[in-house]
């Protein structure tokens, strides 16, 4: 965990088959680690104040688990846009030094487009942004993206109406009157990640 250079930072993910791979910055495959399997499972309580879930989106074909409603809101936006062709979400661990100081940290999303040019992404409420230890955290995380060729996005939220009108217009890429979704082998694993109530 004692990380100098970025690329040695170690990376831990569950591919989609199941399997747990450990692994370095610099030796992690990005086409396995797109489809990853989320490294958290989600978490209830009493009195919690985000809201977890599962969303079924029409780009995977599969549910995607989300750990709050900013989080689900990033999902709608990243589901309508055409150019997004895979989403995974909680898609791995980030583990190892930053500047003497040891860090740990799992991004909320990594986006695939149809280049294949791959976005991490971090879900955080803007005045949760604006503290240190967030920052620092966040930074890091960029400058790993940076190392690795992957883009980085900090996303705090959409407008209202954009995000009303994005949920309307998915109701035809969902398939209006058609049968419900069938669950995959992907989605009974999402379904062991939520907490039991």
């Amino acid at each position: 965990m004692g990380a100098a250079n970025p690329l040695d930072t170690e990376v831990r993910y569950v591919d989609a088959d199941g399997e747990s791979v450990t692994t370095s910055l610099r030796q992690l495959d990005l086409k396995r680690a797109s489809t990853a399997l989320p490294v958290r499972r989600l978490k209830s309580h009493v009195r919690q104040r985000h809201y977890s879930g599962l969303f079924w989106s029409a780009t995977t074909g599969a549910h995607v688990p989300y750990e709050s409603r900013l989080e689900l809101d990033r999902l709608w936006l990243a589901d309508f846009d055409a150019d997004v062709h895979w989403i995974a979400a909680q898609p791995m661990w980030f583990g190892g030094s930053d500047e003497g100081v040891l860090r740990r940290h799992a991004p909320d999303l990594l986006l695939t487009d149809r280049r294949g040019v791959m976005t991490v992404v971090d879900v955080k409420p803007a005045e949760f942004v604006k503290r240190p230890k967030v920052q620092a955290v966040f930074s890091w995380t960029a400058r790993l993206c940076q190392a690795k060729g992957v883009r980085y996005e900090v996303w705090s939220g959409a407008d209202p109406v954009t995000l009303a009108n994005i949920q309307t217009f998915a109701v035809a890429r969902r398939g209006v009157g058609t049968r419900a979704p069938t669950y995959s082998s992907t989605t009974a694993a999402l379904m062991s990640c939520l907490p039991r109530h």
